[in-house]
């Protein structure tokens, strides 16, 4: 919730405790923009070039500036499909006890407590290519953030929210259990019976276990047969599900 105050008065009325680590997107937002500018506009300067070179038939000098043109204005395509202009120059601050989000004319701070739940998305565009990680975190206010790569080493600043989140949403999950009440992750329905999608269930003797990889949640049972899945894109606190599955497992075989 944006107010007047300062990230560092807001993190200190709200208890968030010392800061351990900046995630700040505006260098990488500025070496896009700069890298956008020249790119594109060698590009708009390239093509009438090679259009009137390749009408007048001097096609040494029309084929090369049409291809440097393509090339420039491609790479301006690839800048933007990346997404550095998307987190409009924010700056995510990770607290001991929560976080701080500034920038943009924003200053907002979260609790651990103020984040509910976490979904996580990772998209490869070839076999050997970097993971694009994106995080979306819903918040107890009815908001959600969202972190990507924007943010230098966004992977470890989701890993993170997706342990506070964690360990906050378990206990209560098993309570619930224990109190004959189902618990929603997504797709995935959790209850005292064992672990549900669409009409198909896994009991706890025959849960084997909960695994996501490769961006799919995966719940297996011991004898190989039935299995339920769902993208992990679709499935909030996925790693909640794993935790609050292989405790409960444990319980029952005990």
């Amino acid at each position: 919730m944006p107010t007047s105050q300062s990230a560092p008065d807001q993190a200190s009325a709200h208890h968030l405790g010392d800061p351990v680590r900046a995630f700040d997107a505006r260098p990488g937002r500025r070496r896009a923009l700069a890298w956008l500018i020249l790119l594109g506009l060698a590009g708009i300067v390239l093509v009438p070039a090679a259009a009137v070179y390749l009408a007048a038939g001097r096609l040494l000098l029309g084929v090369p500036a049409a291809l440097l043109a393509v090339g420039y204005l491609g790479a301006v395509g690839w800048i933007l499909s990346r997404g550095v202009l998307r987190g409009r120059g924010i700056v995510v601050t990770l607290h001991q006890g929560g976080l701080a989000v500034t920038g943009s004319g924003r200053s907002d701070v979260y609790l651990w407590d103020d984040l509910s739940a976490v979904t996580v998305s990772g998209v490869q565009r070839a076999r050997h290519a970097r993971t694009r990680w994106r995080f979306t975190v819903a918040t107890t206010r009815g908001g959600t953030l969202e972190f990507g790569d924007e943010l230098p080493d966004v992977r470890l600043l989701g890993e993170t929210v997706v342990a506070e989140v964690t360990a906050r949403v378990v206990p209560p999950g098993l309570a619930a259990l224990e109190a004959g009440r189902a618990v929603r992750f997504g797709p995935f329905t959790v209850s005292p019976a064992g672990v549900g999608k669409e009409g198909q269930r896994v009991p706890w003797p025959a849960l084997r276990d909960v695994v996501i990889a490769n961006g799919v949640v995966t719940v297996r049972s011991a004898d190989g047969v039935r299995e339920l899945s769902a993208l992990t894109g679709h499935t909030p606190n996925a790693v909640a599900l794993a935790e609050l599955c292989r405790r409960t497992r444990t319980a029952h075989r005990a």
